[in-house]
């Protein structure tokens, strides 16, 4: 998130400037009525928006919006009256009908203009791109989705895949915990168990964490004091204990909310980064 910083701002009010805050701030309501609007516009003919359009927000997100040929002031009142969470999801359908301008696949103007509001306001949320259209996304803080993306690049083909589908899953609207946990753990699993246990062929958490325990010489390449702290073994299996333990909380019945969610995909990315870079080491006794 790049917000615009006034020449004259302070240290403290630059920093504010990057706090992430509702999806829908107040100084974004109008920007996102007069998105809704314009969108809206290009679908009007003889001051009614064409019906088409309304029976198409209508049924994919089933409900009715109760507008006899409204104009597009009164389509827009209408859905931003519902509330943020339902102005969101027109936003998102709405987004997923522009697709990237030829000749070099460049946002269209008007989504770009939205992004660039979203951005400057601190919104919670972003226009990201998706198989050749636009949707909206959890907006993460500044170099979190960088790591995450180096995570991604240097692990294994499958660590790779999971860890991809517990982030894609984290950034959604309506995010499935459980998913991204699960997703999480696996691509753990995939990055840690060729090293720790190769020839187990379905290494699980629990089995990675035995063997660390067991085995002779497992750290992290990082410089310890010559009392040998901190005690990097024990970082490390507190991190994967981490993880395990939210799965077994998560089946036992508890809650498990999404920040708790957000929380352990970061630290599977951590994780994951770790074990493919070469970060988690076996010294020789």
């Amino acid at each position: 998130m790049k917000p615009w910083e006034p020449w004259d701002a302070s240290d403290a009010e630059i920093a504010d400037l990057y706090v992430i805050r509702e999806q829908i701030p107040e100084s974004l309501e109008e920007p996102i009525f007069g998105w809704l609007r314009s969108v809206f516009l290009q679908a009007t003919q003889y001051g009614e928006v064409n019906p088409p359009l309304v029976h198409f927000i209508e049924t994919s997100l089933r409900t009715r919006l109760n507008q006899a040929h409204p104009s597009q002031d009164e389509l827009a009142a209408a859905i931003t009256s519902r509330g943020e969470k339902f102005t969101l999801r027109v936003v998102d359908l709405l987004l997923s009908t522009f697709e990237p301008e030829p000749p070099y696949g460049s946002m269209p103007e008007s989504v770009a203009m939205l992004n660039l509001q979203m951005e400057r306001s601190g919104s919670a949320v972003a226009i990201v791109g998706e198989d050749r259209h636009y949707r909206l996304a959890r907006r993460m803080p500044e170099g979190v989705e960088e790591a995450a993306q180096m995570a991604v690049q240097s692990a294994n083909v499958t660590a790779g895949r999971h860890l991809v589908n517990a982030w894609q899953e984290m950034q959604g609207l309506e995010p499935d915990a459980s998913k991204i946990l699960r997703e999480g753990i696996q691509a753990v699993e995939a990055a840690a168990g060729g090293q720790v246990i190769p020839k187990d062929k379905k290494p699980q958490l629990s089995k990675i964490v035995g063997a660390l325990r067991q085995q002779q010489g497992w750290g992290l390449a990082f410089a310890r004091r010559d009392d040998g702290h901190p005690d990097h073994l024990a970082v490390l299996i507190g991190m994967l204990e981490t993880l395990a333990f939210a799965e077994q909380h998560r089946h036992s019945g508890h809650g498990y909310s999404l920040a708790q969610a957000t929380g352990h995909v970061q630290l599977a990315a951590t994780l994951v980064g770790w074990f493919s870079a070469d970060v988690v080491v076996r010294h020789k006794p």
